[in-house]
């Protein structure tokens, strides 16, 4: 089955299973769907994060890029050149998703983020937006696409970024000593199942009672529809929230451990 036709039939049963904001039991998760899924203000920062990308898909210059991730097939990695408007329309989230990034970071308060899977820097500019007295570290495979990702970072006065470069898989375990904690980590590089899982339990050690993980895609394949089970089934897991396109993490203490499908 492709991955196109796979999708198509998890959004049908994710219609099926949803639930809304007047079927949710759980207060925590109420309130979330209430002040920030369903948070409709228009942020000053959206009109500038908003024209960034808009530049961004403008820009007609070839980049090349290096994917470690399902992208590369059964390689270890893959190359392309593409222009750089392109590689933006095909690895940057829908605006409404990225609005949504920014507001879960603004209203989670995150001291220290993670981000798996840099691209030029589009979700990494609307997170740390959101929380910009933060420490960022976001990774990518492909230093052209990190060198446009800093000129972003730059236009937009973002500071407190730093930008890792190199597979994941040979990187993380140095960037994570450089966290004392985790607070949010978006998942967003690698959609393959053994990746996401490894990624996942590197991290878990230093996830608190109020850090929030977020995985990209969780329906876009089989494979990572498996590493979503397995995640939720993490005895260290209390709340997961699927919301098709993102599935949400949290790690909180003292609560029955719970498993949403919520259309917003």
């Amino acid at each position: 089955m492709s991955n196109m036709l796979f999708q198509i039939k998890q959004y049908i049963q994710f219609l099926i299973k949803a639930q809304t904001r007047f079927t949710i039991h759980s207060p925590f998760v109420y309130k979330l769907v209430e002040q920030v899924f369903r948070d409709h203000k228009v942020y000053p920062e959206y009109a500038q994060l908003n024209q960034m990308k808009n530049a961004l898909l403008k820009r007609r210059s070839v980049v090349e890029t290096v994917d470690f991730g399902s992208g590369a097939g059964n390689n270890k990695y893959k190359t392309k050149r593409l222009p750089l408007k392109t590689i933006v329309k095909q690895r940057s989230q829908h605006k409404s998703r990225l609005e949504l990034l920014y507001r879960l970071s603004k209203s989670t308060h995150p001291e220290y983020i993670l981000e798996f899977g840099t691209a030029a820097g589009v979700s990494s500019a609307y997170l740390k937006s959101g929380a910009p007295d933060s420490q960022m570290i976001t990774m990518e495979g492909c230093s052209g696409l990190a060198a446009i990702a800093q000129e972003v970072f730059q236009q937009l006065n973002l500071s407190n970024i730093e930008v890792e470069v190199g597979n994941f898989d040979v990187i993380l375990d140095d960037v994570l000593k450089k966290f004392t904690r985790l607070d949010f980590v978006f998942f967003d590089g690698n959609h393959r199942k053994k990746p996401t899982l490894d990624y996942f339990y590197k991290c878990l050690p230093l996830a608190h009672e109020n850090t929030l993980f977020i995985f990209d895609d969780i329906q876009w394949s089989l494979e990572m529809k498996e590493a979503w089970e397995e995640i939720k089934r993490s005895d260290e897991v209390s709340i997961t929230i699927d919301l098709f396109w993102f599935g949400l993490v949290f790690f909180r203490k003292g609560i029955e451990k719970q498993d949403f499908v919520i259309r917003y």
